[in-house]
């Protein structure tokens, strides 16, 4: 077996050769080669391939998938604002990671997360972060897949749609079970699309060989921003404080409004219950919107910005769900990315110009 398995290693590092790599790593591979074949015998194949491919490629191993899950507890405490229920996300991946690493207690399936809520409150935001925990190389991992509502799914044909969404998938999952698969923009999306996935979301051993109990699947979408929102108001009317909110005050609302609603639209990822945990991201208030503006300048090394450019900066912010009550950001942080740029340089000094 060590024999067939070092043949098909001999095969990929020449293939790797003739691509023209750089003359350098060449002979660095040549000289782990050598030193495999004369080790081979005292080094299990995984030590093997640690110290020689995966030198050089990305592997899936614990040097490139750490899933250092503390790191995403950090961010999200420095990061994340007014999102209660999202800090839960490190809970859900710590028990899926154990599920993995523990052989007497294996994941049944693939862990399902669907992030809900308006346009900027951080969902996109949270994803990265989670891609950053679990991968060495983050977003840029090639174990990491985004798919995009329109852009990437044509509903003028959905057989070809269906069937380059199965092989890209496939592809991942197969170099690396603890893949990260993202749909963003589902509000966007053909209803259909996300039905072809059920059986990797669904309790099954593997699917066409593939096993993909360990991989994680996020959604993302708008859908439930106003109902979120409506929700909240009428738990603030109850006395129930923004931190005291529970997944069970937003998930019934959600899975109704999802399933009459874009790629969700009367959706078996719904229906047959495989989506694990409906993530709501509240609506932002001011003082959340004010944390999120301070924490973009320090970003930028503007750790104590002036109250005119604050006061600057929060001035694109407008304030719902309508004029009467001016409780919620309309748009969340999402114009600091580029506005709050632009604020720093209005105010800097002449002569820094």
């Amino acid at each position: 077996m060590l024999y067939f398995k070092f043949r098909f290693f001999l095969f990929y590092v020449l293939l790797f050769l003739l691509l023209n790599v750089n003359y350098v790593v060449t002979q660095l591979i040549t000289a782990s080669i050598i030193s495999s074949v004369a080790l081979g015998g005292w080094f299990s194949w995984d030590t093997i391939e640690d110290n020689t491919v995966c030198r050089f490629w990305e592997c899936c191993n614990d040097k490139h998938v750490p899933y250092n899950l503390s790191r995403l507890k950090v961010s999200l405490s420095q990061k994340m604002f007014g999102q209660p229920l999202v800090n839960e996300l490190v809970n859900i991946l710590v028990a899926h990671k154990e599920s993995i690493k523990d052989v007497n207690r294996q994941n049944k399936k693939a862990l399902v997360i669907s992030l809900h809520g308006w346009s900027g409150v951080g969902k996109n935001y949270a994803a990265s972060m989670i891609a950053d925990a679990i991968y060495a190389k983050g977003m840029q991992s090639s174990f990491v897949k985004m798919f995009m509502g329109k852009k990437d799914f044509d509903c003028n044909d959905m057989e070809k749609s269906k069937k380059n969404l199965m092989s890209t998938i496939n592809q991942i999952v197969r170099r690396c079970p603890t893949s990260l698969i993202i749909f963003d923009e589902i509000h966007d999306m053909c209803p259909s699309i996300l039905d072809t996935i059920k059986p990797m979301l669904d309790h099954h051993h593997a699917v066409d060989g593939i096993d993909y109990r360990n991989s994680v699947f996020i959604f993302i979408s708008n859908i439930g921003g106003p109902q979120i929102a409506t929700n909240l108001l009428e738990l603030y009317d109850k006395g129930i404080k923004r931190n005291e909110v529970e997944f069970h005050h937003f998930e019934p609302i959600i899975r109704r409004t999802s399933y009459y609603t874009g790629g969700f639209e009367k959706s078996s990822t719904i229906a047959q219950h495989l989506i694990d945990h409906y993530i709501p991201f509240l609506p932002l208030e001011q003082h959340h919107v004010e944390m999120c503006a301070l924490a973009e300048f320090r970003s930028l090394g503007v750790l104590q910005p002036t109250e005119d450019m604050m006061s600057d900066a929060l001035s694109i912010i407008t304030y719902g769900p309508s004029e009467d009550q001016p409780i919620f950001a309309n748009n969340g942080c999402k114009r600091f990315v580029k506005h709050i740029p632009y604020v720093i340089q209005k105010y800097k000094p002449k002569d820094e110009l």
